[in-house]
Order: structure tokens, then sequence, then C-alpha cells
């Protein structure tokens, strides 16, 4: 696949070249090889240190294989690690949360993502979840903000609402969907974005083989409208610590700032918005009612 895209496309010698791993999934031959091929990121779904949680939530790891991986990739020359994390899961305490966070950040990695549990249609939870004992939506937030307080005195810098990087590590992949930058997906399901319409391949295999050896692509596609790229624009913007800027939003978005105007002045009132800069951005506060922030400035 590498080899593939740097035959048709230029690479840089410093891109960011990321893949993604569970903790059992790991090997010093898999490792080998992906190094030896220009990977230098890695990013492991840990989840928790609880090995009966891990059990709950369905992971085939245990938290000493977390262990292992992380010496393995180490061992191996990356220098760029990714940790993942859930919290708001069945029976968990803020003490419990935070007694993780610590273990976690004695691996050093330079990267966190923290995740809230969201229990989606026709997954093993979903039909039982009134008796997981979920926190609730206090205690939720009270794990985020704890979160947002610890990682901060480790040395991480809140990038997205739930991104923390140290050293300016922050996510390229995932900071050019927030920046609204165009991408190009490869693969089945795959999906990409040119600044005016999104495509996505393909769900099927077979499909997409079928077509790829008569030298056509099934895919399909959404032209993006004003309003589209407006709202879209709000939603991931806000999501980030460089937040919308005013310049765009009074030229560009002129025709919907004007109906949201009022809707900032009362965040920036209560101390949720922050101008800065040029540029409007969720504050440390604001992160808890981000959600209701981006629907507020929604146009419809």
């Amino acid at each position: 696949i590498l080899s593939a895209v740097r035959k048709y496309f230029d690479v840089t010698g410093d891109a960011e070249i990321t893949f993604e791993a569970n903790p059992d999934s790991i090997s010093d031959k898999l490792l080998r090889r992906l190094r030896g091929e220009g990977f230098n990121r890695v990013s492991l779904g840990v989840q928790n240190d609880n090995d009966e949680m891990l059990k709950k939530l369905g992971r085939p790891h245990n938290y000493a294989q977390v262990l292992s991986a992380v010496q393995r990739i180490r061992k191996a020359g990356f220098k760029n690690l990714s940790l993942d994390l859930m919290y708001g899961l069945p029976g968990q305490t803020l003490t419990d949360w935070e007694k993780t966070l610590q273990h976690v950040l004695a691996i050093n990695p330079e990267h966190m993502s923290c995740y809230g549990l969201k229990i989606e249609p026709n997954t093993p939870m979903y039909g039982y979840q009134d008796l997981l004992k979920l926190p609730d939506d206090d205690t939720q937030a009270d794990m985020y903000l704890s979160a947002v307080e610890i990682l901060k005195a480790h040395g991480f810098r809140q990038y997205e609402i739930s991104n923390f990087a140290r050293n300016g590590r922050y996510s390229r992949h995932n900071t050019s969907y927030w920046q609204q930058k165009s991408y190009i997906g490869f693969g089945p399901s795959a999906h990409s974005y040119d600044l005016y319409s999104r495509q996505w391949n393909t769900a099927n295999l077979k499909t997409y083989i079928d077509h790829l050896n008569e030298g056509t692509l099934s895919f399909e596609k959404e032209e993006l409208k004003p309003i589209d790229l407006y709202n879209e624009y709000v939603m991931t913007s806000l999501r980030t610590m460089w937040g919308m800027e005013k310049q765009k939003l009074e030229g560009e978005y002129a025709e919907f700032w004007e109906q949201v105007r009022e809707q900032v002045r009362k965040y920036e009132d209560s101390g949720d918005l922050i101008e800065e800069g040029g540029r409007w951005r969720i504050s440390e506060a604001g992160w808890v009612i981000s959600d209701t922030i981006l629907s507020d400035l929604f146009v419809v």
C-alpha cells in the first residue's frame, strides 16, 4: 500500500504515518516490518487499566498486554505513541478514572485520547444498558474535567475536545479533519473530501474488488451546499483550541453569521466562548456543554 502511495503521490520525508493496533495484536515482527516501511506513529487502544472492566467491554486484551505492547513499540524505535482511553464505564467512579489516568501516564505517551462511553444500537451492551450502573451525566462531566486538569499537570495540551498532546505532537490526521483540509481515502467504505463534496467507496469488499478489476470505482458522492459547509466549519473548528476565525465568519459565511451572532454573544457573556486573536474558541468550562453550544450555532 505504501509503495503504491509513494508511486502516485509526493510523500514528504516527515510525513506522519500512523497505524492503529490493539495490545493483543502487537508482535516484534510486525513492528519491525512497519517501522522499516516508514510508519512512525502508533495509536494503541488501551481503554482501561482494569482487567475486569476490559472483559465487560468485550476487549480481548488485559493490562499486562498493554505494558508489553508499549515496551515492544518503544524497542522497535517508535517515538510517537498515542493511547486511547474511555471513561463513563459501568460501575466506574471518579476515583477509579483518576487512578487509571495516573497508571497510564506512567507509560509516558506523547498523545492521549479520552472518550466518554457511548452505547450505540446493535451493540452487545445496548439491550441491557439500564442494568449497567453507568455514571450519571454529572459524574461523567467531573471525569472529563478531571482528565483535563490531570493531563495539563503532566504537560499535555488539550487541542481538541477529547485529544491531548505533549510537545506539539498533535495528530496530523485528525487535525486535517478539524481544520477542514482535503483528504483522500482508499479501500472499502473509505471517505474522501475535496472541500466542496464528500465521497465514500462501496462498503462491499467483493464489489470494490470487481470494480478495481474493471478499472473503475464504485462510490457515492454528496455535494455540499454553503449551509452545509458553514455548519461543518462550526462543528469542526469549535472542537479545537484554534476555534472559529472571525474574518471567515464575517466574510465567507456572513449570511449565516448574522443568524447566530446573538448566540455567540450569549456564550461570550456566560464565559463559555472566548474571543482571542480574531478567533472564538470554547473555554475550559464550556467544553462540558460543547454539544449545546454547537447545536445553538448551527443554521437549519
